[in-house]
């Protein structure tokens, strides 16, 4: 019989075996760390604007990444662990002023980094 035990804490306990008498565990301790965002590329662009692509530079993107924008979850493409892209549409770009941005992967949300959409 095999059986997988999770805790609280990341800890995941391995075993082979007829239940508890079982003297084979492997232990497993995995560190989950939250996402980090680093930098927006661009950060910046004048209000009504036209959609573009922005990329997202980082740490501890998973595959399953979203990128909100002003709490709203954008399309967005997986590159690596370090970087993901998003696509801004013009209907983003509407209005001027700050607007947060953060990645949310793995049930965890990054820091929150504000885009500039600048008065023209």
């Amino acid at each position: 019989m095999r059986y997988i035990t999770f805790l609280l804490l990341g800890l995941v306990t391995l075993g082979c075996g007829n239940g508890p008498g079982n003297h084979d565990p492997r232990t497993v301790v995995t560190a989950f760390s939250p996402p980090a965002i680093a930098e927006l590329t661009p950060n910046s662009v004048p209000v009504n604007s036209v959609s573009f692509t922005m990329t997202i530079n980082g740490d501890n993107f998973g595959t399953d990444a979203v990128v909100f924008w002003n709490g709203n979850p954008q399309f967005t493409t997986f590159i690596t662990s370090k970087q993901i892209m998003s696509t801004v549409t013009a209907n983003d770009l509407m209005f001027w002023g700050q607007v947060p941005v953060y990645v949310r992967t793995g049930g965890m949300n990054s820091n929150t980094v504000d885009f500039s959409v600048a008065p023209q």
